[in-house]
């Protein structure tokens, strides 16, 4: 096969037939977006998964968790929570105002005018540092300001879309349950001090809309669509209880999106996602290996070095008992021919999604919103193993098939489970990237709202960075992570970590009771009560005295956000 050849069927492979709403929307897409925009993005996971190889036997079982929680009132813990978030909001809010309009004003040659209008103070407080990491180069002030300007000349409140809050995942090395906790809540109580902030400043208000995006990704990761609907319904819920459901509203994205697209269009959006999906699976599904997917991966980004002796005579380019192929060959035409990065962005997926799959080659058990425990003791062994050397090659010198490189405690008779599971990541990682490239080539959050800010939790260009978490997590969110206090030093302060990280630390799992036999009744507990059913802590603490002593409502009344 020439050269040529192989680079026109890599591109007729990745590229499924377009359709006329495909075609349009391309078109502006690539006019107005930049590559770095139109390219898939996802939470990078190489984090976890080191911390989870160094502490793989450190989650508390359901014994060692019974006994060192601490229980409290779902009332009184509510009681205690919800008025201080709300005075955090108001509190928060009135100071970045004040820092907006000063701000503003030091800066009147920079914006090119002599007195401050409303759009440069919208400008200032959607470039605070309190709550942005946006560079420069990715939106400067003047930008900012007149895209804020349009929507004002229209009459129209500033619009800021924020796709962020798709789902806790069937994670045990992220979590202890799929319910919202403390981190959400706190996330929640940032973005409506935003919005109140905005709405201070804009004579036409402010309308933020969180776009749920967890049914748009279950097309990779499978979460149940109850998990999925209940966890929306928890943030909602908790945006009422904060005094914000004026200026920030949840909706679920792919609502939005069908609201925006029409059901044709719709449909043609979702055949050429399936297309997609297929495409990347059979062109860069040769490259990956599940018997070495370090190895493999690193190829696949154009990463390694292709001279390295090693790899030439790699035990790992053997085909496995499945068929498996050599994850490169020098006969490939494709491994030189990716110039749009699509490799890289499926190696980078790949890391991140393994620890957000609900698998099933490794079930749970829960095909509904879960009832109980969502993780039973064994579950969470053979799930935090397969993390743990999710990095190391299971082919090995043998007769009986692959063997595991590395001891792996109950599952060493069974390599064959690493390797489905490692299919199904490699799997899910196409298909998230599939719909990510689909939408971002359809252009739907500008299409849908032209005049919006687009806020992002990784920054790309003609976006904003928003940070949902204190400056010292920010890089953390709260779908992937679980909320706590730190309370040691006789203050309170909002944590974002991963479960494992904290019961390594050990942590102390607060627990909420009295709620699961007045959800039905009483609405405002019906988040408490998913909480209390499955068992899953609403926060961790450093130090539980406060909850013991009763001194901790008084420590949240400086709580910061």
């Amino acid at each position: 096969m020439s050269a040529a050849m192989g680079t026109a069927m890599s591109t007729a492979t990745t590229e499924p037939p377009a359709s006329p709403l495909m075609t349009s929307r391309r078109e502006r897409a690539l006019r107005d977006l930049t590559a770095e925009q139109r390219g898939s993005r996802i939470s990078d996971g190489h984090r976890l998964i080191r911390a989870v190889r160094a502490r793989p036997f450190q989650l508390y079982s359901a014994r060692r968790h019974a006994t060192r929680a601490v229980t409290v009132d779902a009332e009184e813990w509510l009681a205690a929570v919800m008025p201080a978030l709300r005075a955090a909001v108001s509190r928060t809010a009135s100071a970045r105002l004040d820092t907006a309009l000063a701000r503003a004003r030091k800066r009147m040659n920079e914006y090119g005018v002599r007195r401050v209008g409303s759009a440069e103070a919208v400008a200032e407080a959607l470039s605070d540092g309190r709550w942005f990491r946006t560079q420069r180069a990715h939106m400067g002030r003047a930008e900012l300001r007149d895209r804020v300007a349009r929507a004002l000349r229209h009459g129209e409140p500033v619009e800021l879309v924020f796709p962020v809050f798709s789902r806790k995942p069937f994670s045990p090395v992220k979590n202890r349950g799929v319910a919202p906790d403390t981190a959400e809540l706190h996330s929640l109580a940032r973005c409506a001090a935003l919005a109140h902030t905005v709405a201070a400043l804009s004579p036409t208000g402010c309308r933020f809309t969180v776009l749920a995006d967890g049914r748009k990704y279950n097309r990779a990761c499978g979460t149940p669509g109850p998990v999925v609907a209940a966890y929306q319904d928890t943030l909602r819920r908790w945006v009422s209880d904060l005094g914000a459901d004026g200026v920030l509203r949840v909706v679920d994205y792919e609502e939005w999106v069908a609201r925006g697209l029409g059901a044709a269009d719709l449909r043609t959006r979702e055949e050429y996602y399936q297309r997609r999906a297929a495409a990347l699976a059979d062109r860069y599904g040769r490259l990956f290996s599940p018997h070495a997917p370090r190895e493999s991966l690193e190829r696949l980004a154009g990463t390694a070095d292709a001279h390295d002796p090693h790899d030439a005579h790699s035990p790992h380019d053997v085909p496995g008992p499945r068929g498996t192929p050599a994850p490169h060959s020098a006969a490939d035409p494709h491994g030189a021919h990716d110039p749009a990065g699509i490799g890289g962005q499926l190696a980078h997926t790949f890391w991140s999604i393994a620890t957000s799959v609900h698998y099933t080659a490794l079930g749970t058990g829960h095909r509904d919103l879960p009832d109980g425990p969502c993780y039973s003791d064994a579950y969470q062994e053979a799930y935090t193993l397969y993390v743990a050397h999710l990095g190391r090659p299971l082919t090995g010198p043998g007769t009986d098939g692959p063997l595991p490189a590395a001891p792996y405690g109950r599952t060493a008779a069974d390599p064959d489970l690493h390797l489905a599971l490692r299919e199904e990541a490699w799997a899910a990682a196409c298909r998230y990237v599939a719909i990510s490239l689909t939408d971002r080539e359809l252009n739907l959050v500008r299409e849908t709202a032209p005049r919006a800010v687009k806020l992002t939790i990784h920054g790309k260009p003609g976006e904003l960075h928003f940070t949902t978490a204190a400056s010292r997590d920010a890089n953390m969110t709260a779908q992937h992570s679980t909320g706590g206090y730190a309370l040691r030093d006789g203050r309170v302060r909002p944590t974002f970590r991963y479960r494992i990280e904290r019961e390594a630390a050990g942590e102390t799992p607060v627990l909420l009771h009295g709620a699961a036999g007045r959800g039905g009744d009483e609405p405002h507990h019906l988040p408490s009560a998913r909480l209390e059913r499955m068992q899953q802590p609403i926060a961790y603490v450093d130090d539980p005295a406060p909850l013991l002593d009763g001194t901790f409502p008084r420590l949240l009344e400086d709580l910061e956000i």
